[in-house]
């Protein structure tokens, strides 16, 4: 629901929309509650929320059940989860949905491949075990070789696969750690959309 917002809610709206656009509140930044966003612009809290509510619909902030309620891009990146494992791709879909970006998803290098020729894309996460590590890195270098400006993280539980990359052109931008914990996809995708 859109609320219509008063003069001073117009005004608390207008300010946070100045300090999200000149990065005074950068992407990922976490707001403050309601309520002390309302003593701290003097309005009632239930202006606070619609002003919330106004943003939120404009694509500038995301209010997450239980996590709070954070400053978001209104550019929404398209990223790639290359992996064989569906469990992992959905855990890594959810978490980037969250953060706002559109998800396309591969289950195989192949797959991977086809999905990059039809959709332009910020970042590809890659597992190096695809099914073994033998396909992971050769997607990765393929990936690296023919597209080297785009950001590309390699998802592996086991580091050392990705020794032949190290020192290489075809070495990924990122290295994840298996298991996946939600605050490293924030920090990947704020390094993205920075």
């Amino acid at each position: 629901m859109i609320y219509q917002l008063g003069t001073k809610a117009g005004k608390v709206a207008e300010t946070l929309r100045e300090q999200i656009r000149s990065g005074k509140l950068p992407i990922g930044t976490k707001l403050p509650p309601h309520i002390e966003l309302a003593k701290d612009f003097g309005v009632a809290s239930l202006t606070a929320r619609h002003v919330l509510s106004v943003l939120e619909a404009e694509g500038l902030i995301s209010r997450e059940q239980g996590r709070g309620t954070y400053v978001r891009s209104k550019y929404r990146a398209k990223i790639l989860i290359a992996d064989d494992d569906p469990e992992i791709r959905e855990i890594l879909r959810l978490e980037l949905q969250a953060l706002n970006c559109e998800v396309i998803e591969a289950a195989s290098p192949k797959e991977g491949l086809t999905l990059l020729e039809q959709h332009t894309v910020s970042l590809v996460i890659s597992d190096v075990r695809m099914p073994d590590k033998k396909d992971g890195i050769g997607f990765i270098r393929q990936v690296r070789t023919q597209m080297p400006e785009l950001p590309l993280a390699a998802l592996t539980g086991f580091p050392s696969d990705l020794t032949p990359l190290l020192g290489t052109k075809q070495c990924p931008y990122l290295i994840l750690s298996k298991p996946i914990i939600a605050e490293h996809i924030e920090d990947i995708m704020k390094l993205i959309l920075s």
